[in-house]
């Protein structure tokens, strides 16, 4: 193997990384001596010769942002480092890139690459098309739009959900919202793919969307850390994400930790000091199991519940609610149910030994600063709005607000620098549908309701879905239940254009009419955002390391040739060109950010760090002073007993096998533990958050799938009794469709569940997916109070694959 100074081979590469069970991707912002080149004066590589040095960023949305020096030779990416400025430790960190965004050079140069406008010409999801010229692409959307607004109006556009590029500036789909919204508005989205129960379940609960987490340096000054389906080495890498923060707080604080997950997770196993393998889609029963012994012992703040929340007693009940209808009547068996939630009752429903569910609960009940944090995997069952209001319910209950507690909401940090954004308007059409239900606008918009189909702003919809841009997502993908999803779009009768603007060709963009071809980040100038989640407020400037490939340009180029044929140009571009917009809202920002450098140093230097903040308490102004600082709930009160959510159950149409519960409970929702279904497939199947890809982003690059191929995790009990051993090609299948995809025998997963990463592209060879697309597999059913994607809850049956 060739070693410092004389680079390495991808063959070697792969043989270490092999050798390593996969240890470079889990650990990859520490610095492989292996890999390393030998620097120069300034920090840079002298393993090649290059002719400029220029700054881009990952803009893809894993919830960082890391800046990428691209070491340019003859026009071409020759190769990419990172930031490499001094710092090091919480104070003055290095943002070190992970390896998967240090491979988008491999994206820049993909043989998937999109290179030209072209049009469809077979049917839709053949994948037939031909080229055509920019005018022609042009002047075909432009028609389409004016036909559309014409016979349907503005409420027929819709712009879908896509994170392939979120953190750039105008290199976003900003752009086409601008477009949209100047031409008389467009149908728009609440919630997201990411956190949609949560989001709207803590809304009922603490008034915020999504409800608001401590920063999660403030562990330090916890005296435990219990962390519910929180994977952060795998989904926060990189020297400027979570994970970074979280392992050095923990190696300065050296705090306990409980990990509550289904699968022994990479941040399971390098910070857990007792890991609770749950079922999926139970953790409002493990709560409260949990609520029990605290209740029972005494170990729970009744001060705190008494004076801040609402519904966790009796006495706190808001007037209309049942006389029995608090948290304590569910939890001792007085409440509507009459069964004592018991750490017995816990332990059937959960899986969880009935001791176990017992130790835990002491030790959260002799904690005085518990940390109590969840990720976004236990939302994504179909009863995740429960779930994350229970997780958020079992912090109340030892009291939060102060230094080193959490709202049991999703962990966060510093929200970045007030920048001044892409302006996009104000939209004039105020209809809104739930991000999930795209597919159920398309196919019976008109049908669609606020109480049947939480449809916001109006009572109704008036017209179905008949036109969509999609920017950088990989919409049908990422969408559940790929095969009806495909049949929705194949009818050509009802969304009648579809715009997809990527980089590359993904398995999603076989479904569209026009494909435009769409420049990286590294091939445009733009300044980024962080992710909130991020201690530090940071921005990378993006400085153009070589011109667009082939025929590529810019969306801003691209809004800016379509308005032109509309008769917007003017209104749109406001006289400036992509580059102008960017010196012009940098400057504009400087107004806001005083120590901001100057335009022409940010394109020298790169990126700017600001100065460390002070960790954040999540609503430690309300605790402080709740009479000043009430939260926008209905009672001004943390509400465990939801007032918003006993409206809606009065008036809200639903189907059978779902429910609305005003109080946090566990129910038995569609595919999961105690579904009849189970009797045909017999196994809990979820996807998880993989260090491989963001999303569906990277799936392209096959040197990253090399390193992280897809597979299904299989607990030894349940591959035996299927005859199932390591590495074996395996159909794992349900009523919905059938994957193809090698196993993975391991002891990390509980017994009756299995895992597998989700962003897989679906790839279809007779009648079977191929690509390792969990959404083969997954519901199109939306949950009953978000209307978002329970796509974690699903049946299955796995063979080997003859």
């Amino acid at each position: 193997m060739k070693v410092k100074g004389e680079g390495i081979s991808r063959r070697d590469f792969l043989k270490v990384v092999g050798k390593g069970g996969g240890a470079l991707a889990l650990f990859s912002t520490v610095p492989f001596r292996f890999l390393m080149a030998n620097e120069d004066k300034e920090g840079n590589s002298a393993l090649l010769e290059h002719d400029k040095v220029a700054w881009g960023a990952c803009t893809v949305n894993c919830g960082s942002l890391c800046g990428l020096r691209l070491f340019v030779k003859e026009g071409k990416i020759a190769w990419v480092e990172t930031d490499n400025e001094d710092g090091d430790g919480l104070e003055n960190p290095q943002v070190r890139a992970c390896v998967r965004g240090r491979s988008t050079r491999y994206r820049v140069y993909s043989p998937v690459r999109l290179k030209y406008p072209m049009k469809r010409v077979g049917k839709r999801g053949e994948g037939k098309f031909v080229r055509i010229s920019w005018e022609e692409a042009f002047e075909t959307i432009a028609n389409k739009m004016k036909d559309i607004k014409a016979r349907y109006g503005n409420e027929a556009f819709y712009m879908a959900y896509g994170t392939g590029s979120t953190k750039g500036n105008i290199s976003n789909g900003a752009v086409f919202k601008r477009l949209l919204t100047i031409y008389g508005g467009y149908l728009k989205f609440y919630n997201d793919y990411s956190a949609a129960q949560i989001e709207t379940g803590l809304e009922h609960f603490y008034g915020d969307v999504g409800g608001i987490g401590s920063d999660i340096s403030s562990v330090e000054y916890s005296d435990l850390l219990v962390m519910f389906g929180n994977n952060t080495v795998e989904t926060r890498m990189s020297g400027g994400g979570l994970n970074y923060i979280l392992m050095e707080t923990i190696k300065k604080s050296k705090v306990p930790c409980i990990i509550i997950d289904p699968r022994y997770s990479d941040t399971a196993a390098m910070i857990a000091d007792e890991w609770v393998p749950i079922r999926p889609a139970t953790d409002a029963a493990l709560v409260a199991g949990i609520a029990h012994v605290l209740i029972t012992e005494g170990m729970h703040n009744q001060e705190f519940l008494d004076r801040y929340c609402q519904g966790f007693d009796r006495h706190t009940l808001p007037k209309d609610a049942p006389q029995n209808g608090s948290y304590r009547d569910y939890i001792l068996g007085t409440g509507e149910d009459g069964i004592e939630k018991t750490p017995l009752w816990a332990s059937k429903v959960t899986g969880v030994p009935e001791e176990q569910i017992v130790r835990i609960a002491k030790r959260i009940g002799k904690a005085k600063r518990p940390f109590i944090v969840q990720g976004w995997g236990p939302q994504r069952h179909s009863n995740g709005e429960q779930v994350s209001r229970a997780i958020a319910t079992l912090s109340c209950m030892k009291g939060i607000g102060v230094l080193g507690t959490n709202s049991g909401s999703r962990e966060t940090g510093y929200t970045g620098l007030p920048l001044m954004r892409f302006p996009t308007g104000d939209n004039p059409v105020k209809k809104i549908i739930s991000v999930f239900t795209w597919t159920d606008a398309i196919y019976r918009g008109k049908e669609m309701t606020d109480v049947s189909d939480g449809v916001r702003g109006a009572k109704k919809l008036d017209v179905p879905i008949k036109f969509i841009f999609c920017h950088a997502g990989n919409m049908m993908n990422q969408h559940s239940d790929f095969r009806k999803t495909a049949e929705i779009l194949s009818d050509e009768s009802q969304c009648e254009m579809i715009v997809d603007i990527n980089v590359i060709m993904s398995s999603s963009s076989h479904y569209a009419d026009i494909l435009l071809p769409d420049a990286t980040s590294f091939e445009q100038m733009d300044f980024s955002f962080i992710g909130s989640g991020d201690m530090h407020n940071y921005t990378v400037m993006s400085t153009k390391a070589i011109e667009p490939l082939f025929e590529c340009k810019t969306v801003y180029d691209m809004a800016l040739g379509i308005a032109q044929k509309l008769g917007l140009e003017k209104e749109f571009s406001e006289g400036r060109t992509h580059d102008e917009w960017v010196k012009y809202l940098w400057e504009e920002s400087r107004k806001q950010v005083k120590d901001l450098p100057t335009f022409e140093e940010m394109m020298k230097k790169g990126i700017h760090k600001g100065k460390a903040v002070e960790p954040k308490v999540a609503y430690e102004e309300y605790i402080k002073d709740p009479k000043m600082h009430k939260l926008p709930t209905p009672s001004g009160k943390i509400e465990i007993y939801s007032s918003g959510i006993a409206e809606k159950k009065k008036t809200w149409v639903l189907p059978k096998d779902q429910r609305l519960d005003a109080l946090p409970i566990h129910w038995d929702s569609p595919d999961t533990y105690n579904d009849p279904k189970r009797q045909k497939y017999p196994l809990q199947c979820f996807g998880y958050h993989y260090k491989g890809r963001t999303h569906s982003s990277f799936w392209e690059s096959e040197a990253v799938r090399e390193v992280n191929p897809q597979h299904v995790w299989i607990n030894p009990i349940d591959a035996k009794s299927r005859g199932i051993e390591h590495g074996d090609e395996i159909l794992i299948f349900n009523e919905r469709g059938t994957v193809k995809i090698k196993a993975d025998v391991t002891h990390r997963i509980r017994p009756g569940v299995v895992a597998f990463p989700q962003g897989g592209w679906h790839k279809e060879e007779r009648g079977i997916d191929v690509g390792g697309c969990i959404n083969t597999l997954s519901s199109m059913r939306p949950t009953a109070l978000s209307k978002g994607n329970g796509t974690h809850s699903i049946l299955v049956e796995i063979k080997k694959a003859g």
